[in-house]
């Protein structure tokens, strides 16, 4: 593949909307392979969870989603960075151990100002589980009467403190002991975990993914894969984002995940997403063009080496016109959020229309042509960006992208 291949301005845009799955040629076939090729998709906010997988699966419905995590095929949970994520069932406990470690701080620090300790921890373990063992999956409500009921919630939430509910609550999750799985309504119900594939079922294998073991720098070489195959271009700073990895360790990752990739043993498929990674920079910044580099140049080359498949240009090549065409996307949809930098996608000014209070609640929001046009809060209809060129057609196309999402979001 040629070093010196480059594009138009919009190229990296472009690029990670592909790599995104959000166009035909890169589409997933259902939901379940949409989650497992992204790792782990932002699940914050329940009602925007299936919005977002609907657009990476071919032909994907509401009721699809919501029968995968009926199957126990998805779950969602804390596996990484302190927030809420989708992940398969298959790599939700591997996961979730490789990066367990970078909040072991912050969960000490909690529980010594909540007054939690392990005893605390065992009860509430033992009564979520006996709970779960005799009723099933159990509303969040239903788990907290639970807990309150065997004195470790004062029966005043305002007394007991929010805090302390939803520390236990991650804890136990972040734990491996329970996990949510089947939706009902808006919510996710709360399930034993114990049950989803092992650890040991990951890249690590018996060595096992957590910081220490043996299977660790596997562990994070395949977490680096997969976000640079769904998400790339990529740089180190966007994967110690992601993570919370420090960026040295992220740069390394990404590294161990070139190699991997383009060993000659590599069991290559274009169709799930198995594609070797290539090193890349942009001239003229984010909303530049990228280019290729040669296989020996390395992350120790500078910071603003770039990462992602190396079928990418060939597919922007192909598929200009559906990579350009207009999009509709949930509230912390991963093409916004999952980057440290996402100046390609907007400036400072679409930033504050996406989360106009800075308090980490995003919008919807309408792309076209790889950078956002607008934004549509719910009830509000739509707010156009200040850069936004209107037009009949851009209307027109802005229209017809949220009536398609609303139509396969019903069925």
């Amino acid at each position: 593949m040629p070093a010196t291949r480059s594009a138009a301005p919009r190229e990296m845009s472009y690029l990670r909307i592909l790599a995104q799955g959000l166009v035909p040629a890169t589409i997933a076939p259902d939901v379940v392979e949409a989650v497992r090729r992204q790792l782990a998709v932002q699940g914050q906010q329940p009602s925007a969870v299936p919005h977002a997988l609907i657009l990476r699966a071919d032909g994907a419905t509401g009721s699809a989603v919501d029968a995968a995590f009926a199957s126990g095929r998805l779950v969602r949970s804390w596996p990484m960075r302190g927030t809420i994520h989708i992940t398969t069932a298959a790599d939700h406990h591997w996961l979730r151990e490789a990066l367990m470690h970078r909040s072991d701080a912050w969960t000490r620090q909690t529980e010594a100002r909540l007054g939690i300790d392990d005893a605390v921890l065992g009860r509430a373990a033992d009564a979520a589980l006996g709970l779960i063992g005799r009723e099933g999956p159990v509303a969040r409500t239903r788990l907290i009467r639970a807990w309150q009921d065997a004195g470790l919630l004062d029966s005043d939430p305002a007394a007991s403190g929010s805090w302390r509910r939803r520390h236990l609550l991650v804890r136990l999750q972040r734990e491996g002991l329970l996990v949510q799985g089947p939706r009902r309504g808006n919510e996710h119900l709360i399930m034993d975990a114990r049950d989803l594939p092992g650890a040991d079922t990951g890249p690590g294998g018996s060595g096992g993914a957590a910081h220490g073991a043996a299977g660790h720098r596997a562990a994070l070489a395949e977490i680096a894969r997969r976000y640079a195959t769904s998400h790339g271009p990529v740089s180190a700073a966007d994967l110690a984002r992601w993570t919370t990895l420090p960026q040295a360790e992220a740069a390394r990752a990404l590294e161990d995940a070139v190699e991997i990739t383009n060993a000659a043993d590599y069991p290559v498929d274009p169709a799930t997403a198995r594609v070797p990674l290539v090193r890349a920079r942009t001239e003229g910044g984010l909303r530049g063009s990228v280019r290729l580099l040669d296989a020996g140049v390395g992350v120790t080359s500078g910071r603003d080496v770039l990462y992602l498949r190396a079928d990418l240009p060939e597919l922007l090549e192909a598929n200009r016109r559906a990579v350009a065409r207009t999009l509709f996307l949930p509230s912390f949809d991963e093409l916004h959020v999952g980057y440290k930098d996402r100046l390609c996608l907007t400036d400072a000014a679409g930033e504050r229309l996406i989360c106009p209070a800075s308090n980490g609640m995003f919008r919807p929001l309408l792309v076209d042509r790889g950078r956002v046009v607008a934004v549509r809060p719910v009830g509000e209809g739509l707010l156009w960006a200040d850069g936004a060129r209107r037009s009949a057609r851009l209307e027109a196309a802005v229209d017809r992208a949220v009536r398609r999402v609303e139509r396969r979001l019903s069925h």
